[in-house]
């Protein structure tokens, strides 16, 4: 058998969480059309016959600008050592100089351990034609030895199994990391805030999504319903009321949908109790970071 990690790593809202919930056939990471959603590596695993892979879906390749900022790169920066085959992801557009530079700091990453496969995936190709997408290879060629450069749409499936077979020929001889029925080695709790936090990033605009973070409180799996308290911190008063909306209409509109997500994934009732508080400049202090399980 054939097992071995692979990174995930692009620009932000490249697709990275929604290729790794295509691998995985079921909803792990939050994804929205806004930059920035993935804030920590997510784990991801498939086990085929043929052995077992377990992706690292990181948070998107940017200049940090607090302390968030810099945690969401060193994340990023540590699968580079983890991985055995490495995934760079990109728009299906011939790069820009803005793009360059955040792959300059890409290949100072991949020089500085030891030398693995890197595939280039122009996502998204279900948006453009074929004949668009060949100048974006020959660009993103000429700046790297990528082993493999495969055009893919993580949105609709498109040469995901081709994706798989390449990556398994790429991997070392080596029993499964994991147990063979096992989806992810994340907590149901970590799960359970994505979801939530997805919700606010869809129903909520401006700066809102950027400053709030999910803590979950208390979480009861029962027989027939799970039941999950949850802390939506933000960093402003001024925001924690747009968050609530008149009424209490925005969250109920976040609850609501969040729940429903949350009844598919655990398969049975869920009552979800969300509140909100203020946690002043989070994202800018190392303590309230670690608060809120940034490690």
């Amino acid at each position: 058998m054939k097992s071995g990690f692979v990174s995930i790593l692009g620009r932000p809202n490249v697709g990275k969480s929604t290729l790794i919930n295509r691998l995985l056939g079921s909803k792990l990471a939050a994804v929205s059309k806004k930059p920035q959603t993935t804030r920590q590596v997510i784990r991801g695993i498939v086990t085929e016959p043929r052995g077992q892979i377990v992706f690292l879906d990181t948070p998107g390749f940017h200049e940090p600008k607090d302390q968030l900022g810099r945690f969401m790169m060193r994340e990023a920066s540590k699968t580079f050592f983890d991985a055995d085959v490495i995934y760079w992801l990109v728009e299906p557009e011939v790069p820009k100089d803005k793009d360059f530079v955040l792959f300059d700091q890409f290949k100072k990453q991949t020089a500085q351990g030891k030398p693995k496969p890197v595939f280039c995936l122009v996502n998204k190709i279900d948006s453009v034609s074929r004949l668009q997408i060949l100048p974006v290879l020959d660009a993103y060629q000429k700046q790297f030895p990528f082993q493999e450069m495969i055009p893919i749409s993580a949105l609709n499936g498109d040469q995901v199994d081709v994706l798989l077979e390449k990556t398994f020929s790429y991997l070392p001889e080596h029993e499964p990391y994991f147990p063979a029925d096992l989806a992810s080695d994340q907590t149901e709790r970590f799960i359970a805030s994505e979801l939530i936090r997805e919700k606010i990033y869809r129903y909520t605009g401006e700066e809102i999504p950027y400053a709030t973070a999910v803590q979950i409180e208390q979480f009861k799996d029962e027989e027939k319903i799970v039941r999950i308290n949850a802390v939506v911190f933000t960093e402003k008063e001024s925001q924690k009321a747009i968050l609530i909306g008149a009424k209490g209409e925005k969250m109920k509109q976040i609850g609501q949908a969040a729940r429903k997500d949350l009844e598919t994934f655990f398969g049975k009732k869920v009552f979800l109790e969300l509140w909100v508080k203020t946690l002043k400049n989070w994202k800018k202090d190392e303590r309230s970071l670690r608060k809120l399980g940034f490690q």
